[in-house]
């Protein structure tokens, strides 16, 4: 039986700089050599280890993912604390838009009282978003379609960690974030377009006093936070990640 040296081995000598965590996860995961040897050489070729694993945890809860949809980031949760702040007890109607594996919207509906709903275009990540919520057993309406679409609906909050990473900048992403769909991470030349597209069409589907809270780039605060401003939104925040950058807006749509 390869034993988890072995394994560790195996990821030091392919550049894996957390290589002993990595091979535990895999020892754990895997029961019979032949698998602990294909998923190390997975690991080595450059695919995730979350993709490996086929699933990875997220806000204290455990999420299918694989080939065709975002892995959740701890970063992310700072969105999520967010929201459960704002929500409070009350049951209010919260959108996640650009839900992907539904990490945002599960989170969110694990911990309050709102009724979620969930809007996600790909396919695959449609997939995965729908095994989630059963997964979690958590009551949120899955919807299969883009937000540059027209929609109708009315909510007290909206949500999204949407694409953010400049079209330029997307071949230069490390070998593990190019396994991930360039669908989930391109946010067009200025890294801004899903942005501009909240802010200015899904703001008018807001409730009078409604938010919307968006997770950004490190670099993306000022640039983010002013298109808040343009669009009537007042009561503006930024909130730093756990590294010390900025990592969620937050802005209150004016009466």
């Amino acid at each position: 039986m390869l034993e988890n040296n072995e394994i560790y081995s195996l990821l030091k000598k392919g550049g894996i700089e957390s290589a002993r965590f990595e091979a535990n996860q895999i020892i754990r995961a895997f029961s019979e050599d032949a698998e602990r040897l294909a998923a190390a050489k997975r690991r080595v070729s450059g695919e995730p280890l979350q993709y490996i694993l086929g699933e990875w945890e997220f806000f204290g809860l455990t999420f299918c993912v694989g080939e065709g949809v975002l892995i959740p980031r701890a970063d992310t949760e700072i969105l999520v604390e967010e929201a459960i702040k704002i929500i409070g007890d009350k049951p209010l109607k919260v959108l996640d838009l650009c839900s992907g594996s539904g990490a945002v919207a599960v989170a969110v509906a694990k911990n309050t009282k709102a009724c979620v709903t969930a809007i996600e275009k790909s396919e695959k990540a449609f997939e995965f978003l729908t095994k989630n919520i059963a997964k979690n057993n958590v009551s949120v309406k899955a919807v299969k379609g883009d937000i540059f679409d027209e929609f109708e609906g009315e909510y007290d909050l909206i949500l999204s960690n949407p694409p953010y990473i400049e079209t330029g900048v997307i071949p230069t992403l490390s070998k593990e974030v190019s396994h991930e769909p360039v669908m989930a991470l391109d946010g067009g030349a200025d890294g801004l377009v899903f942005y501009k597209r909240i802010l200015s069409y899904w703001s008018t589907k807001l409730k009078s006093g409604g938010k919307i809270a968006v997770e950004i780039g490190f670099d993306q605060g000022e640039k983010v936070a002013n298109l808040f401003s343009e669009n009537g939104f007042s009561e503006i925040q930024q909130i730093k990640d756990y590294s010390g950058n900025q990592r969620v807006i937050i802005g209150t749509l004016n009466p």
